[in-house]
C-alpha cells in the first residue's frame, strides 16, 4: 500500500539566472504552497523505516539543516532483511537545459549487505530503471567511488559507509524526458540482508530538483556538432552532440559494419549517450546519427585489447 504524503517545503530563491524553478525540501520549514511542494509517496507497510526526525544516533546525529532529516528511523540501527520505499514523481517542464535531482547523504550500512538502491520511470512505463551505470543518465555525481556497489540481487547502490554529508546530483536532459509528456518518477529503496551488523542505514536532507542551463561538470567538446570518444574504443564509446537551449534530442541511431548490416539501433535517446562495445568484433564501423536537427553518419573504430 502506498500513502502519498505532503512534506513541508520551501522554495529556494536563487537569484543567479543559471537556475529556475527550483523546489527544495529541508524537512524542516513551512509550506509556501502545494505548487512549490514535492510530494512523497511512502510505502506504509509497518516494516518501512524511512521517517522524518531529529537524528540521535552515533554517527548520524544531526541533520545537515536543523532539526530535521529524512532517515532509516531516526533513533535504531536498521533491521535485517528491510526493505523500506519512497517515490516522488514530478511532470518534465519546458524542454532545454539540464534537469537537476539534488540531495544531501550520509551512509552507514555494510558494504555487499545492505544499500541504496534509486530508479527512475519514465511517462506511462511501469518499468524502474537503475540510475547507476546507466546511458540515459546525463550525470550522477558527488559521492565517492568506494560507496558505489552490487548487492547480491545484482543491483547497483549505495553501501558502505560516509558520515560526510555529501553533495549529490542526477542529471537528465529536459528533452529526454519531455519527450514522455507526462512524468518522472524516482524510486529510492533501502534493503538489507539477513547479516545484523548494527549500521544505522541512510540519511536525506535538503532534497530539491529544478532546472539549470549551466552545468558545474565539464563536458568534452570539440566544437563539432557529432562528437564521438573514445576513436578507437575499447570499452566505452560516448556520443554528444553540440548543446543547444532548444528541445534537442537523437530521434535514432545505428551502428552499421562494414558490410551495410545493421548491429544495433536506438530511438529517442538523449544527445549526451553512450554504449558499451565489448560485444563487437575489431574493425571499422558507423554510427549513423539522427537528431530532431541535422543528421551524420560517423566511421568508428572498434579496437579490442
Amino acid at each position: 500500500m502506498i500513502k502519498k504524503i505532503l512534506f513541508p517545503s520551501l522554495l529556494l530563491l536563487i537569484s543567479n539566472s543559471i537556475f529556475a524553478q527550483f523546489y527544495t525540501q529541508y524537512f524542516d520549514g513551512k509550506d509556501t504552497s502545494q505548487y512549490y511542494s514535492i510530494f512523497i509517496q511512502k510505502d506504509t507497510s509497518k516494516s518501512n523505516i524511512w521517517e522524518i526526525g531529529k537524528p540521535q544516533k552515533k554517527f548520524f546525529r544531526e541533520a545537515s539543516t536543523l532539526p530535521n532529516a529524512l532517515i532509516t528511523d531516526a533513533k535504531k540501527k536498521y533491521p535485517k532483511n528491510n526493505k523500506s520505499i519512497f517515490t516522488t514523481k514530478m511532470k518534465p517542464w519546458t524542454p532545454g537545459g539540464i534537469f537537476v535531482m539534488q540531495w544531501e547523504q550520509k551512509l552507514d550500512m555494510d558494504k555487499h549487505h545492505a544499500g541504496g538502491i534509486i530508479e527512475y520511470s519514465l511517462g506511462k512505463d511501469s518499468a524502474w530503471h537503475n540510475v547507476f551505470n546507466n546511458p540515459y543518465v546525463y550525470k550522477f555525481y558527488g559521492f565517492e567511488d568506494e560507496n558505489r556497489d552490487t548487492l547480491p540481487s545484482g543491483q547497483f547502490a549505495f553501501s558502505g559507509q560516509d558520515t560526510i554529508w555529501r553533495n549529490i546530483w542526477l542529471c537528465f536532459t529536459f528533452s529526454f524526458l519531455k519527450q514522455n509528456k507526462d512524468s518522472v518518477a524516482f524510486r529510492f529503496t533501502f534493503v538489507s540482508d539477513s547479516l545484523n551488523t548494527n549500521k544505522e542505514g541512510w540519511m536525506i536532507d535538503n532534497f530539491r530538483y529544478g532546472k539549470t542551463y549551466l552545468h558545474t561538470v565539464k563536458d568534452v567538446s570539440n566544437g563539432k556538432y557529432v562528437n564521438i570518444y573514445p576513436n578507437p574504443a575499447n570499452e566505452i564509446i560516448n556520443i554528444e552532440l553540440e548543446k543547444l537551449p532548444d528541445f534537442h534530442i537523437i530521434e535514432y541511431m545505428k551502428l552499421i559494419n562494414s558490410q551495410g548490416q545493421i548491429l544495433e539501433e536506438w530511438k529517442n535517446i538523449p544527445t549526451k549517450f553512450y554504449f558499451d562495445t565489448a560485444r563487437y568484433s575489431n574493425g571499422v564501423y558507423f554510427l549513423m546519427i539522427k537528431s530532431n536537427l541535422k543528421s551524420e553518419t560517423v566511421p568508428i573504430v572498434i579496437q579490442q585489447n
